[in-house]
């Protein structure tokens, strides 16, 4: 596609941004990192694994889906392994890698060059902090065996650079350019959102993108059918003319049971400062975010419904099910709903482990048969939407891996599917033109 992005879309990570539908932590890229050491002073192996899971119930078993950045000039780099030409080597952290060893072995330096690096990137990065499968790029000069640069990307947006200058380094956080070009998909549903998306040539983060911008207004278990269908328009991105993973979905059109749901991405700024304010808008300019999200998980299917009547698989008889059950592979990560305050995180029987968390309003929801909590889910801990608090497992009452989620409001049980929640609010007048202006180029890239 020739066309370029409307330009308050194109990519610029010198802004700081921040945004209401944004506040809470995105489940699009989910990394966790273990690092069990730190300087080579201390002797002690590093180890990090980062690993960005997507896990779905309704495609497949357990899974772990790796999302990496392309490696700096092209062509991966195996693990462990140096590729060297006449002035660059280029190191692919592996694991059990001591960060001190790659920069004495590959960057020629001694102790205190090592030293004097890690010192002078304090403030910057904390280069113990690599992560598996990440590069590591020396630059030489001439005869020096010891490197005048190293330069490494933490993520796809900015890039780590160190200078040095004799036995000093100066230490820099570069932003990295990319060209950025509208590309549009469509989607029609057979099977899942996720398992379709696929097949018609979405990448993993541009699907998790469009699960982000709907899960306030889709419940992908129950309101989605087959010939449902997914037009969206999102950034491709390409470094020195190289395709690098996508960047942010732009505007989308989800036909869900007949009903168009929409979604455009629209930044703010106030002219008395340089914060930019970004969140996603139906068509009519309201903001999608609500007090809860549609669902607990990112992709899962529903095994028992909100009923005053199921036949309990354990008791043998038929009772009240106040709540809904979504079957996911064990260890999948599970979400609050809405912010508010953890209750309790505890193993209550026939419950199993479950977490009971209070929201505003008046609403409580809980999350049981829960495998394990996510760290720090006590009494009185502050949660945001969104934030993982525990994992799908089968704890307590249950016959396989499952998510029991349950809401109530006042003490009265409610049901989280049929809950009628007002529209976010409208965009500020003083912003309307803007953003009706870009809504309409959206629309024609999208063919609306």
């Amino acid at each position: 596609m020739s066309q370029g992005p409307p330009a308050s879309a194109k990519f610029d990570p010198s802004r700081t941004h921040r945004g209401a539908l944004f506040r809470r932590k995105m489940r699009r890229y989910r990394g966790k990192i273990f690092l069990f050491a730190a300087l080579f002073l201390g002797g002690v192996a590093f180890f990090a694994r980062s690993s960005d899971e997507v896990i779905v119930a309704q495609v497949r078993a357990r899974e772990e889906v790796i999302v990496q950045e392309e490696p700096t000039g092209g062509a991966p780099v195996d693990v462990g392994l140096a590729q060297t030409d006449d002035s660059t080597v280029r190191y692919q952290v592996s694991e059990g890698d001591i960060p001190a060893d790659i920069f004495l072995e590959y960057g020629g330096y001694d102790a205190n060059d090592v030293a004097a690096l890690l010192a002078s990137a304090s403030d910057i990065y904390d280069f113990t902090r690599m992560r598996v499968g990440k590069e590591v790029v020396f630059s030489f000069d001439g005869e020096d065996s010891r490197a005048r640069e190293v330069r490494y990307e933490p993520d796809g947006s900015r890039m780590i650079v160190a200078v040095r200058d004799n036995d000093d380094f100066l230490v820099t956080e570069q932003s990295i350019e990319y060209e950025i070009v509208p590309e549009v998909a469509e989607v029609t549903i057979e099977n899942s959102l996720y398992q379709d998306a696929l097949r018609d040539g979405l990448s993993e983060a541009t699907i998790i993108g469009v699960g982000e911008v709907f899960s306030y207004s889709l419940d992908f278990a129950s309101e989605v059918r087959k010939g449902d269908t997914l037009k969206v328009l999102y950034e491709k991105r390409l470094r020195d003319g190289v395709p690098t993973k996508d960047g942010k979905v732009l505007a989308a059109v989800f036909t869900a049971s007949g009903e168009k749901n929409f979604a455009y991405y629209f930044e703010t700024s106030d002219r008395d400062s340089d914060v930019v304010d970004f969140g996603y808008y139906d068509d009519e300019a309201r903001v999608l975010e609500r007090q809860f999200l549609k669902a607990p998980m990112d992709f899962f299917r529903i095994t028992s419904g909100y009923t005053g009547k199921r036949f309990h698989p354990i008791l043998k008889k038929n009772t009240a099910h106040y709540q809904i059950d979504y079957a996911a592979p064990s260890g999948t990560p599970t979400y609050s709903t809405a912010h508010g305050t953890v209750v309790s995180a505890r193993f209550e029987k026939g419950w199993g482990n479950i977490v009971r968390i209070k929201h505003s309003g008046g609403y409580t929801t809980h999350y049981a048969h829960l495998s394990a909590f996510a760290r720090g889910m006590v009494p009185g801990k502050r949660v945001e939407q969104g934030q993982t608090i525990g994992f799908v497992g089968s704890t307590g009452w249950s016959t396989g891996p499952h998510l029991d989620y349950g809401m109530r409001l006042n003490g009265n049980p409610v049901n989280p599917l049929t809950l009628d929640l007002p529209k976010g609010a409208p965009i500020a007048d003083s912003q309307r033109k803007s953003f009706d202006d870009q809504k309409s180029q959206y629309d024609s890239l999208l063919g609306l």
